[in-house]
């Protein structure tokens, strides 16, 4: 460790008050306040978070962000990014001062370059003196680190070791909205509870009148903690970082920004703040994310109703399809069928195919109409074809 200090290498007496200066590298997405230049070009820039912790009658914590150019020398920026201020009993709050005293009165310290120091700790002790100690994280202090985080609450700080932990992920919840601008609208969710190791999912398809469930519980310990596991180590900051995404993004590009559907996630998290996301399910705006959180489900799910909660790889159906109202005579009542035919219009008598034997059954045309596959009166691929013209007209 680097000792700002000639009176003395170890603390002695009491600690009062600490504070903590933590610097690391940024990682995530940049907060508002940084420039747009800095957010376009952040290669150019060395972008580092600082954590200024101080533990006094509460425990107050400062996130700042510092950026300088790596070609030209400037003296560089600091922009504060958010304070939290954490309460804590008298009990626990001497019990960590007692911890840190502890450490830096047993420290065996040595010369180190100041300008590689990611750590800056000033103590007071009861009799009013300050030491001051600036060193490079220490693997050694993880444990200390880890201890004052739990009691805390605060998982994110980096403190002495720089290995924040990264909140834990309670539950995730994903709901997708096809086709919400059409009468219908397919609604489709999905439930991943960690505590119970169990994923939930619920297709409802308005279009096609019907509800299909899927309730996938796991015993295999195995298999749930890895999937945790694949989320947390290739996706987890992501996740944690993740800002709310609106459409008006998407809506300078594209005139009908929900042309795919809407897309909502919801992250509940142990210590701060359910995370919401809403977006585009469309390939050209989902979030590779969140591409990659259904494609690490879909590996140990045998499930396709997951392909739901993607983007859909059909080209659009821009065909016109015709629909006829058919007043069938048997049964007093109009019902829908389709033809191909050019030559049928209304009033004409057709025979047409009824019931689940599909009998033979005579009727007569009372409209002709033309839709589109998203506009179409009765399900496309459930409504039954005209067979042909009655010429002899069967009466039933």
């Amino acid at each position: 460790m680097y000792m700002h200090r000639n009176m003395t290498d170890k603390f002695i007496g009491s600690v009062a008050t600490c504070e903590i200066i933590s610097t690391d590298r940024w990682s995530g997405s940049l907060p508002d306040g940084v420039p747009s230049e800095v957010k376009l070009h952040r290669v150019d820039y060395y972008i580092n978070e600082i954590q200024h912790i101080s533990i006094k009658d509460t425990v107050k914590v400062v996130y700042s962000i510092k950026w300088e150019n790596i070609k030209e020398a400037d003296e560089g920026k600091i922009d504060s990014v958010a304070t939290e201020e954490y309460s804590i009993s008298e009990s626990d709050r001497n019990y960590i001062l007692n911890l840190i005293g502890s450490r830096f009165s047993d420290c065996v310290f040595f010369q180190e370059d100041k300008a590689d120091c990611n750590v800056s700790v000033k103590l007071m002790n009861n009799d009013n003196q300050e030491f001051i100690y600036e060193f490079s994280f220490d693997n050694e202090m993880t444990a200390l680190s880890i201890l004052i985080r739990q009691i805390i609450g605060a998982p994110r700080l980096l403190l002495f070791d720089g290995h924040r932990e990264i909140d834990k992920i309670q539950q995730i919840h994903i709901e997708v909205r096809k086709n919400i601008y059409e009468e219908y609208g397919d609604v489709n969710s999905l439930s991943f509870d960690w505590n119970t190791s169990s994923i939930s999912i619920d297709c409802k398809s308005h279009q096609f009148k019907h509800s299909s469930n899927s309730q996938s519980e796991y015993v295999d310990g195995k298999m749930i903690h890895q999937l945790q596991k694949d989320i947390n180590f290739h996706i987890g900051d992501t996740l944690y970082d993740l800002n709310i995404f609106t459409l008006g993004e998407s809506n300078q590009f594209d005139k009908c920004p929900a042309r795919g559907g809407i897309v909502t996630v919801r992250i509940k998290w142990t210590h701060k703040e359910d995370t919401h996301y809403i977006g585009n399910l469309t390939d050209r705006y989902i979030p590779s994310w969140y591409k990659s959180l259904i494609g690490f489900m879909s590996v140990y799910i045998d499930d396709r109703l997951l392909q739901e909660f993607l983007p859909s790889t059909k080209e659009s159906d821009k065909k016109i399809y015709t629909y006829c109202s058919v007043y069938i005579f048997k049964f007093d009542k109009e019902f829908y069928y389709r033809t191909d035919r050019n030559d049928i219009r209304e009033g004409d008598l057709v025979k047409v195919p009824f019931g689940s034997n599909n009998e033979v059954r005579s009727g007569r045309v009372e409209s002709v109409t033309y839709h589109t596959c998203s506009n179409v009166p009765y399900d496309l691929y459930r409504t039954k074809f005209i067979i042909d013209k009655d010429t002899d007209f069967l009466c039933d």
